[in-house]
C-alpha cells in the first residue's frame, strides 16, 4: 500500500465517524491536550516584583524569543503584578521615539514611556481597562525598540497568546491559589 493511500484511508475514516469511534475519540483527546497547552502559557506564583523586588503573586506569561535589532535576541515576557503590566526583557529598551506600545486585539494601542531598570517597559495607566481587555482579549503585541545608543533599527512586535491569563488572574486574586479543577500553581 502507498503512502498516499495510507492517508487517504486515514482521512476517509475521520470523515466517517460512525465507522470509526475510536480514531474521533482520538482526534478529540489531541484537540483537549493541545487546548490545555495553549492555557499552560500564563502561570501565577510567589516571585520577586519585577518593580519593588518584594515577594508577591505574579501573574506571569512564557517568555518569547525576538530580535533585538544588532544580530541578537532577546527573550519578552509579560509580568503583571497587580498594580502594572510589565514587560520584562534583558536588552535595553529605547524609548526615544515615543513609539513602545501594547495592543491586545482590535483595541487602541496603549503607550507606555515608562521605562524601569532600562529594560522593563511599565503599563500601569487606566489599570481597570487593560485588565479587562486582557480577560477578554485572544492576543496582546507589545511594539519594542532596543539599544539607545546604537544606530536606529525599527520597532519589533511580540505577540502573546492571551489564553489562560483570565484563569491565571483568578489564581492570583485568590492569593496564588489555582482555580478549582486547574492544575497547581507552580510556585
Amino acid at each position: 500500500m502507498s503512502a498516499n493511500a495510507s492517508n487517504t484511508s486515514f482521512v476517509e475514516s475521520l470523515a466517517a465517524p460512525q465507522r470509526r469511534p475510536l480514531a474521533w475519540l482520538v482526534l478529540a483527546s489531541a484537540l483537549a491536550l493541545l487546548s490545555g497547552l495553549a492555557h499552560a502559557s500564563w502561570t501565577t506564583a510567589i516571585q520577586l516584583d519585577p518593580i519593588t523586588h518584594q515577594s508577591r503573586c505574579l501573574l506571569s506569561s512564557e517568555p518569547i524569543l525576538t530580535p533585538a535589532g544588532h544580530d541578537d535576541t532577546t527573550p519578552v515576557t509579560l509580568v503583571f503584578n497587580g498594580n502594572s503590566l510589565v514587560v520584562i526583557t534583558q536588552s535595553e529598551l529605547d524609548g526615544s521615539f515615543a513609539d513602545l506600545q501594547l495592543t491586545v486585539d482590535k483595541n487602541p494601542p496603549i503607550q507606555s514611556a515608562n521605562i524601569a531598570r532600562k529594560m522593563q517597559l511599565v503599563f500601569d495607566q487606566n489599570l481597570p481597562d487593560l485588565v479587562r481587555q486582557l480577560r477578554e482579549g485572544r492576543q496582546a503585541t507589545v511594539q519594542l525598540r532596543f539599544w539607545p545608543n546604537w544606530p536606529v533599527t525599527q520597532t519589533f512586535p511580540v505577540t502573546f497568546n492571551l489564553a489562560g491569563f483570565s484563569k491565571a488572574h483568578d489564581a492570583m486574586n485568590q492569593s496564588c491559589q489555582p482555580a478549582a479543577g486547574a492544575n497547581p500553581v507552580p510556585r
